[in-house]
């Protein structure tokens, strides 16, 4: 009979499925999702390739685990935050942080997830979990009644995404968000003076 190592078989089966899922999330930011597969997440996770298999039976499966996970993390830390902010700058404001703080820590969806890169299975719903992402920015957006909202958006996030790749390289992290704010505020002003025009899509 297999090893137990938790007081029940439930609780055994989700820390083993954890740790499978926490393995293949560090290595698709590690090295790309072409590098998830189940002998590497085994490898990674100290457990046997069967063992992978178990829960995950393919690739995808295990692919489209790690980036559920990824996003699930960031769009729970982000709507908290969000939640907080007592007017649309602020939660815009807060929002810019704590993005910027998860990409620091983990490198989580704010860097590039190459969707061509992805299994066919999981290239749609990388497209809901990145609006889920975008959504509580969007609503702070929309709340201060920008003149075209969508490019609004689509500019706050790409300087977001693009000040995350600035702290992989080195950055301060506290320079990167009061940079970052600023930036994005001065859009806010533009756009709410009415100098936004065309559209933008952001997925």
């Amino acid at each position: 009979m297999p090893r137990i190592d938790a007081p029940t078989v439930v609780e055994h089966h989700a820390m083993r499925r954890d740790a499978i899922v926490s393995a293949a999330r560090e290595t698709l930011v590690a090295a790309g999702a072409s590098a998830v597969t189940p002998a590497a997440v085994a490898a990674q996770a100290g457990l046997a390739r069967t063992s992978v298999y178990q829960y995950y039976p393919s690739t995808g499966a295990l692919v489209a685990a790690a980036v559920e996970a990824m996003f699930a993390e960031a769009n729970a830390a982000l709507g908290e935050v969000v939640a907080r902010g007592d007017d649309p700058r602020e939660r815009i404001h807060g929002y810019v942080t704590a993005a910027l703080q998860l990409a620091a820590r983990s490198h989580g969806p704010f860097h590039s997830v190459s969707i061509v890169d992805l299994p066919p299975m999981c290239r749609a719903r990388v497209r809901e979990l990145h609006e889920e992402l975008v959504s509580p920015l969007r609503a702070a957006i929309e709340e201060l009644g920008v003149a075209d909202p969508e490019i609004v958006v689509g500019l706050a996030f790409g300087a977001i995404s693009a000040a995350a790749q600035l702290v992989d390289h080195g950055q301060p992290l506290k320079t990167a968000v009061e940079s970052t704010v600023r930036f994005v505020d001065a859009g806010l002003d533009s756009a709410q003076r009415g100098g936004g025009r065309g559209r933008l899509s952001v997925v």
